[in-house]
């Protein structure tokens, strides 16, 4: 594997400025739409003052042409905060990246090649971290920014929010167990190990979870070097 020439997080944070760039374009047309039905109002009264002998004034619009902007701009609107959202969130996975990369930066000096947002083939996306060891062994690592504690009960992840109990909103065992097979198969290796890295939870798992490793950050350089 050669040297990585992405930084952590550049993938999505990528990601997170084109749905800004979505959620002002959005939020701009919603500005256009109200003041559309005023503009045009305007623009009918200018145009009838140049008519000779002309001293009326432009009829008004009819009011569907008012609700009918008005609708488009709300849904605009909501358009434009939905975006938003979408990069706030963006923005969160790649400050958990980031950190992840800082909790795992004394690994080169140690003989490891850390690869980050590699790119897969056929539309599959990209992973998050790419380790290999000094001893040849490769790691898949999928970053997680969820905040709470992280258990399990042998076969699901839970997040433990104050006392309740949720699940997430998908399966990351096996989404990390498809990422490591998709690596496995792109550099031709013989085995890739699945690692779930919590940026800002903590992590109650002792043992590995369906073959998956979970972590929080302060661990994660700890648990790779031991490894190997």
């Amino acid at each position: 594997m050669g040297p990585s020439h992405r930084k952590a997080g550049q993938n999505i944070r990528n990601l997170a400025l084109q749905r800004r760039v979505k959620a002002l374009t959005a939020m701009a047309s919603a500005a256009l739409l109200i003041a559309l039905p005023f503009l045009l109002q305007t623009l009918f009264q200018e145009l009838l003052a140049q008519l000779p002998n002309s001293s009326s004034q432009a009829p008004s619009l009819l009011p569907i042409v008012y609700v009918f902007c008005l609708v488009a701009s709300l849904g605009c609107l909501f358009n434009g905060l939905y975006w938003w959202r979408r990069a706030n969130h963006a923005d969160q996975g790649a400050k958990g990246e980031e950190d992840i990369a800082e909790a795992i930066a004394d690994l080169p000096a140690a003989g490891w090649t850390i690869e980050y947002g590699l790119r897969l083939g056929k539309g599959l996306g990209d992973i998050d971290i790419v380790c290999l060891s000094p001893r040849n062994k490769t790691y898949v690592i999928d970053v997680k920014s969820h905040r709470g504690r992280v258990i399990a009960d042998g076969q699901k992840l839970y997040r433990l929010m104050g006392s309740q109990k949720y699940a997430f909103e998908k399966d990351f065992l096996k989404q990390v167990m498809k990422q490591a097979f998709q690596v496995k198969q792109q550099k031709q290796l013989k085995f890739v190990t699945p690692i779930i890295a919590f940026s800002d939870a903590k992590v109650q798992i002792k043992d590995k979870i369906q073959g998956v490793y979970v972590v929080e950050k302060s661990r994660l350089s700890y648990l790779l070097k031991k490894l190997g």
